[in-house]
């Protein structure tokens, strides 16, 4: 058997160990004995631990943002969501993880009505940021539309090996008619003084 346990050094150290017992038998396969082999695995535990308090501290401070964000790994498969990307997205983040990021983070031309290249795809391959063109939307999962403005930007290690891609967006809804309303505003008013005799 093999098991994972805690064992007090002579000194009164916890130490972390992985153990294998194995019976040990003779030529007629009679057990006349037993063989453990206990190895220490205390600096892989700290390591792990150590990960797992790091990638904790990444989850919660990219959830705290209040623009979506999906990071991938390099392949372009999706390995985390935040809320605000959940809820433009129409994916959860279980149902998206491992899924290809151009099917979860589907975005089209606003105007031409043709698909865009997902960022992730150029931020790997170049290694640089990358932001959306104007008039992107983003298409959810329900079909719904609406317009983002976004970056993408790579993970890197240290060495400067892309480990993945990091999508930022933001839902441009309220943005867009403001703009429109301007727009309309000054198309108004332009008629208007153009409409009017006088110097």
């Amino acid at each position: 058997d093999h098991f994972e346990t805690v064992r007090k050094a002579k000194d009164g150290r916890l130490i972390d160990l992985s153990v294998t017992v194995s019976p040990v038998k003779d030529a007629s396969g009679a057990v006349i004995g037993g063989s453990k082999i206990a190895r220490g695995i205390t600096e892989q535990k700290r390591t792990a631990a150590a990960l797992a308090a790091q990638e904790e501290w990444f989850r919660v401070a990219l959830g705290s943002i209040g623009d979506g964000n999906i990071a991938s790994d390099p392949h372009g498969r999706v390995t985390y969501m935040n809320n605000v990307a959940e809820a433009l997205t129409g994916w959860s983040n279980d149902a998206a993880n491992g899924k290809p990021l151009a099917e979860v983070f589907h975005i089209d031309n606003e105007r031409t009505r043709q698909r865009v290249e997902n960022p992730a795809g150029l931020v790997i391959r170049s290694g640089q940021v990358v932001g959306l063109a104007n008039h992107t939307v983003l298409i959810s999962r329900d079909g719904s539309e609406r317009p983002i403005s976004d970056s993408a930007a790579p993970i890197m290690d240290a060495t400067g090996h892309v480990l993945g891609v990091v999508l930022v967006f933001r839902d441009f809804t309220e943005q867009r008619r403001a703009e429109e309303a301007m727009a309309e505003q000054r198309e108004w008013f332009e008629t208007t003084l153009e409409s009017i005799g006088d110097a």
